[in-house]
């Protein structure tokens, strides 16, 4: 017996709450006053109405829409003498299901409508506004404008009030059934329909006919995902398409496109993406690739090998705060050049320009130095740049042919290079961090005979990270190397006999030590340099 009833009353209860909640709207006055500046309309409700506006040009006048309202005036029709108010109706609204204020003008001029306890007000300048020139394409949501203030409004009433007022045909699927609450003033009736939409987790497709659907976000539609082809000026397709399925729906894919320079040419270039995707993510897409496809800064890299004869009071090949000691002073920590780095027989530190200057100048003083080269490279960010620089020493060969048996002696080329591989990369901060490979070869002696002799060759590399300012010096020094000259003098003549000739011969062997010191200075191109 109790349940029996039990459950009228609760559907009595739930009824009773919906018709509470769908209570309408009361206008209970409107009025038109002149301020200093503008003309206000004020409209007085019986409590916070859900309002949307637009503006009409032929005839000249501002629409407001107020959902699920009645009017309780004595007078739906108010005339003014204020300009540029020509007079104020109100009359029932089939878009809304409510009422239509329609504020009548002149002339069209700037307005703001606000909603607030009760009250809703339009404030209309009294300057008119500049002509709107004609659209540039057929975009039906060109100039439009949109004005929206609801509180758990439904999402298809609200398509239903904007389709009229705006003269769009939009349609709304079954499965759109979001309440929302959204407050937009003046703004683009295309961003303001998207963001609607978006409060609502719904989105549109608009068709070549203009026809607008609305759908919820995750409801897929035959015919909605389009196909658009992005065109890289510096990114890398091959690198993009990695980055992309993050950004795609369930139903999207990418493909690369290749662009080729002649036949033959070996340009593969992959400057195209091709995405096939639903509107919302190929804009996702678009705004990702405005960021990333950007260009790079570049670095000028700079470089100097200065090579000095070692002495016995040196450390490292030269005393390194040579710059400190040719400016004078003690040295200002923080400031001044950084203390170096000793791992691998080798010294790793930074000076500024002007410390750069002054070890030159004290290196020349030295009278013992020479600066071997001054190459200069540019190269992106991120990317290596290698600087070379040696000696071709020939290398006699012997075979033998396995047939005939006869000996062959051939000559081959052995280098014998001086190399540096940097690879700069410039932080947000404007540094530049490189990371530094520099390897040097000497050939520090002969084995074999003096008709086969053959070069022994040192080699000594190493690999560092440093980061220095935009102009300033990274340092490298401690590649060292050990040099034999041998020096045959001899009697003419006499020298040559054999056996006796070595009485007539006088060999001496030079060892000398020098100490190659890389100077790296990198500059910073911009990007739009």
């Amino acid at each position: 017996m109790t349940r029996k009833t039990a459950i009228p009353f609760l559907a009595v209860f739930c009824l009773c709450s919906v018709l509470l909640a769908q209570e309408s709207v009361d206008i209970t006055s409107v009025a038109v006053d002149k301020l200093l500046e503008n003309v206000r309309v004020t409209a007085v409700c019986t409590g916070n109405p859900n309002v949307s506006s637009f503006f009409t040009d032929d005839p000249p006048a501002l629409v407001v829409d107020i959902m699920d309202a009645e009017s309780k005036l004595k007078h739906n029709r108010i005339e003014s003498s204020y300009y540029p108010v020509t007079n104020v109706t109100v009359e029932p609204s089939e878009a809304a299901s409510g009422l239509r204020m329609t504020v009548g003008l002149r002339e069209p001029v700037r307005h703001k409508v606000t909603v607030e306890n009760g009250l809703v007000v339009i404030d209309l300048d009294i300057h008119p506004l500049a002509p709107v020139p004609p659209p540039p394409t057929a975009d039906q949501f060109f100039g439009k404008r949109l004005t929206l203030y609801v509180k758990d409004a439904d999402l298809t009433d609200l398509m239903r009030m904007i389709a009229s007022q705006f003269n769009l045909n939009i349609l709304a699927t079954q499965d759109v059934k979001s309440v929302v609450t959204v407050r937009l003033n003046d703004v683009p009736l295309r961003m303001g329909l998207e963001a609607l939409l978006k409060a609502g987790l719904c989105n549109m497709v608009e068709d070549k006919e203009g026809i607008i659907v609305v759908k919820p976000e995750k409801k897929e539609m035959f015919g909605e995902t389009q196909v658009r082809v992005f065109m890289l000026d510096y990114a890398e397709a091959s690198d993009v398409v990695k980055l992309m399925p993050k950004m795609l729906s369930q139903v999207g894919n990418v493909d690369v496109g290749y662009r080729r320079v002649g036949a033959g040419g070996g340009s593969q270039r992959t400057n195209m993406v091709i995405v096939n995707d639903i509107p919302e993510a190929l804009d996702r897409v678009a705004e990702f690739l405005a960021e990333y496809d950007k260009p790079l800064p570049q670095v000028m890299i700079e470089a100097k090998f200065v090579e000095t004869t070692v002495n016995a009071t040196d450390v490292y090949g030269i005393e390194w705060k040579l710059g400190i000691a040719a400016k004078g002073g003690a040295p200002n920590i923080g400031t001044d050049d950084v203390f170096p780095l000793i791992f691998n027989n080798m010294v790793v530190g930074k000076l500024d320009y002007t410390g750069l200057s002054a070890a030159l100048d004290f290196l020349q003083t030295r009278g013992n130095s020479r600066v071997l080269a001054n190459p200069s490279t540019l190269t992106l960010d991120n990317h290596t740049a290698t600087v070379s620089m040696g000696t071709d020493v020939p290398v006699r060969e012997i075979s033998t042919d396995p047939k005939t048996g006869l000996v062959l002696a051939t000559w081959r080329t052995r280098s014998v290079p001086i190399a540096l591989e940097v690879t700069p990369h410039v932080t947000s901060d404007g540094k530049v961090n490189m990371e530094v490979k520099p390897s040097v070869e000497a050939i520090t002696g002969w084995s074999g005979s003096s008709d086969d002799a053959r070069p022994i060759v040192a080699r000594r590399s190493a690999e560092t990270n440093i980061v220095v300012g935009d102009g300033e010096v990274a340092v490298i020094g401690g590649l060292t190397r050990d040099e034999e000259t041998r020096t045959i003098g001899k009697v003419p003549l006499l020298g040559d006999i054999p056996i006796l000739g070595h009485l007539f011969r006088k060999t001496t062997i030079n060892h000398t030590k020098n100490d190659l010191m890389i100077f790296i200075i990198p500059h910073i191109v911009p990007a739009e340099g």
